[in-house]
């Protein structure tokens, strides 16, 4: 099984920073504790307040998915358009030397 690895492109509403950080810290141990869950940990942008990177590491596709599914994790999407300025954006990457080249 390969690991997945994600950076979740986060950007609140103006003066609602707060928020999402007291969001995530609720959340923290809560992810963490899930099967599969190897890291989940919230980075802010120095330049831009508003702006935040999630950086997850799943052990599977399978740890994702159940992940998404979790009362935590749905609570969380549903409460999520009150306070961000837009959905979040997703990148999911692989290693570059996992990556055969031909």
């Amino acid at each position: 099984m390969e690991e997945i690895n994600l950076l979740v492109l986060i950007e609140v509403q103006p003066g609602k920073r707060n928020i999402q950080i007291e969001a995530f810290e609720q959340l923290k141990p809560l992810v963490l504790a899930e099967p599969g869950c190897i890291q989940y940990e919230l980075f802010s942008d120095t330049e831009d307040e508003n702006k935040f990177i999630l950086v997850e590491k799943w052990a599977s596709q399978e740890a994702l998915a159940a992940h998404g599914i979790t009362e935590h994790m749905l609570a969380a999407g549903a409460r999520n358009p009150s306070f961000r300025a837009r959905p979040a954006s997703l990148i999911k990457m692989s290693r570059v030397g996992a990556i055969p080249l031909s």
